[in-house]
């Protein structure tokens, strides 16, 4: 039965649970266990939206964490999901879908490790097919096990039984795990990753068959059937001119046959209908409907009665294979799941990452939605970028090791793109997902993450702060990404601002990178050890485009781009009056400069030991 566990879930959505069976139980957390969203809603009779969300809130309480707790800004929330809708597009069935989309991030080592390995199972798979000419074959099988739409007309009785109910749910799905065994045959690529060895052909035969019979054991209607016979008996009569009573008995006797066999009737109810029908033969024709209703009501008692006794007999079969059809249908969504991942692995060339215990560094990463767009033809290619924050143990030195980092630089130069592939490749790795870059280390920790577009929202200091500040006090090892909080408040203090949130990071475990413009305003107020990193542009292109160098260069303070900037638009215009304005603006930044923020900095509190990478 059902844990006490999952009701409490269950009230926290103000949903009740009603079971009244060990099978209709099994088939609750049977749907909930492979994310049949559609199939949850329906069974206990809720909206789609609360029957995913008691998926996520079981994910949940199997990772022994709250998500809200791994992932507790808005913005990383989203980033979760815009990730988690990129890998589900891959997927083939609607539930392998759901399965992705309803994935819950966790901090726990071993449970992202186990993940991680099986996505490289599934890689080994997906290249297997491949290789095989079979892959194609295989996601149209999953495909398959989608339910085909049925209109009102069409749609078919309900199961006599929970047990039978639990199996023709899933029939599209036990026909798809046969069919799978058949394509791959003896092949133990799949089968010994994904289908266990006990989901032998013949047991899945003899569910299908089964299934087939209930399927065709439906109590028809009878008058239905027999009001369809009476007006084509007088169609035909009709249609014959000069017929006599021995052509019009024919007609009748012919049509009475023909509903004897589509309702199966014994020898006593056909001589009872055929009485029925040729008691008093007349035209227009019609059945006697003393004769009919008690024929009727004798086929149907002896119809319920046969049923009855033909779902006890189905239902001791069925009942022993729940467990296997559990597995094999549980499976069966890991599998597409998998070759989903794998999919988005070949297409974006994406790596396992390593788990790590102090911090997070990446080689050659790039952004996952850039190389999406890319792949589209809607976007130049993307920049693979090499930095980290901490110290890495698996990673050659990509960075200085600091935990808190200022990235300065470029106007358009990628800061904000860098900030969101960091961002990315720490919760792909607390999703047990493969991310976008050469090699990666992540240690597994809590992410805020504040996108610019997000500070705009705030719209004032106030509330910034309230929101910001109580998570800089907290103590406990975080991941903060930041990208230009400056916009709350004027300069002089959103400097200071800054510097002081990075003097406390510096004093903490946590980890820090704080996109900003304003290192001049920051610097003079920063007292311990940081890492300043910056984005340079080297001019526009041929295209007047800016040209800019995006791996940003470590205790290196970027400089801004106005200059460029306005040449770029200035080079765009063709009107005069507006070219001449632009050309003004570029006299007067003629004056500015930030070379005495160039490397190297002579800061105090910069290692001499460790020179910066170009």
């Amino acid at each position: 039965m059902i844990s006490q566990d999952l009701f409490g879930l269950a009230r926290q959505i103000d949903v009740e649970l009603q079971v009244s069976s060990e099978e209709q139980a099994r088939d609750i957390l049977g749907k909930i266990r492979i994310s049949d969203v559609d199939g949850l809603a329906a069974a206990v009779g809720v909206s789609r939206k609360k029957a995913a969300r008691l998926i996520q809130l079981f994910n949940e309480s199997k990772s022994g964490v709250k998500e809200r707790r791994i992932l507790p800004t808005i913005d990383s929330k989203r980033l979760k999901q815009d990730l988690l809708t990129l890998f589900a597009a891959e997927a083939s069935s609607r539930n392998g879908k759901n399965r992705i989309l309803s994935l819950t991030p966790t901090l726990d080592k071993e449970a992202i490790r186990s993940g991680l390995e099986a996505c490289r199972n599934g890689y080994r798979v997906f290249e297997q097919l491949k290789k095989d000419g079979k892959l194609e074959e295989v996601k149209n099988t999953l495909r398959a096990t989608d339910p085909k739409p049925t209109t009102a007309s069409k749609k078919k009785a309900e199961p006599a039984s929970e047990t039978i109910r639990f199996f023709t749910s899933r029939a599209p799905m036990i026909t798809a795990v046969r069919d799978l065994i058949e394509i791959c045959g003896d092949k133990q690529h799949l089968t010994s990753v994904f289908l266990n060895n006990n989901i032998d052909m013949k047991s899945l035969d003899q569910i299908i068959k089964t299934l087939k019979e209930i399927e065709g054991s439906e109590i028809l209607d009878a008058e239905a059937v027999i009001s369809d016979a009476e007006v084509l008996i007088n169609e035909e009569l009709r249609k014959g001119r000069g017929i006599d009573e021995t052509r019009a008995r024919q007609i009748v006797e012919d049509n009475v046959a023909e509903v004897v066999s589509t309702l199966k009737m014994d020898w006593k109810e056909e001589a009872s209908l055929r009485e029925a029908a040729l008691e008093r033969l007349s035209i227009p024709f019609e059945f006697d409907r003393v004769g009919v209703n008690k024929t009727v009501k004798r086929w149907r008692e002896r119809q319920v009665e046969e049923k009855a006794s033909k779902t006890a007999k189905v239902e001791t079969i069925l009942k022993g294979r729940m467990s296997l059809v559990e597995e094999a249908v549980e499976k069966l969504i890991l599998l597409d799941q998998a070759l989903a991942v794998a999919s988005m692995m070949e297409k974006y060339s994406l790596t396992i990452p390593e788990i790590g215990s102090e911090g997070i560094g990446f080689i050659n990463g790039q952004n996952l939605f850039l190389l999406k767009e890319q792949s589209e033809g809607r976007s130049r290619k993307v920049q693979p970028v090499s930095y980290s924050l901490g110290k890495t143990q698996s990673l050659e030195a990509v960075a200085p090791p600091q935990n808190v980092s200022m990235l300065t630089g470029a106007n358009s130069g990628g800061k904000t793109t860098l900030l969101t592939t960091l961002a990315t490749i720490h919760i792909l790795t607390l999703l047990a997902l493969p991310v976008p870059s050469e090699k990666a280390e992540v240690t597994p920790m809590p992410i805020y993450f504040f996108r610019r577009r997000m500070t705009k929202k705030i719209g004032s200091l106030e509330q910034a702060l309230s929101s910001l500040i109580p998570v800089f006090a907290d103590r406990h090892r975080k991941l903060i990404l930041m990208d230009e909080f400056e916009a709350l408040t004027e300069p002089g203090a959103a400097g200071r601002i800054i510097a002081t949130i990075m003097n406390r990071s510096a004093t903490s475990s946590s980890l820090l990178l704080l996109v900003t413009h304003l290192a001049r305003e920051t610097i003079p107020h920063v007292k311990l050890p940081i890492r300043i990193d910056g984005i340079e542009a080297e001019g526009l292109d041929e295209h007047g485009e800016l040209a800019v160098n995006r791996q940003p260069k470590f205790g290196h303070i970027g400089s801004s781009t106005p200059k460029f900037i306005v040449k770029k638009l200035s080079k765009a215009t063709r009107k005069k009056r507006v070219k001449a304005l632009y050309e003004e603006v570029l006299k007067s930044l003629e004056g500015e400069t930030t070379t005495s923020f160039q490397a190297p900095l002579d800061l105090p509190w910069i290692s001499k030991k460790e020179p910066a990478r170009k």
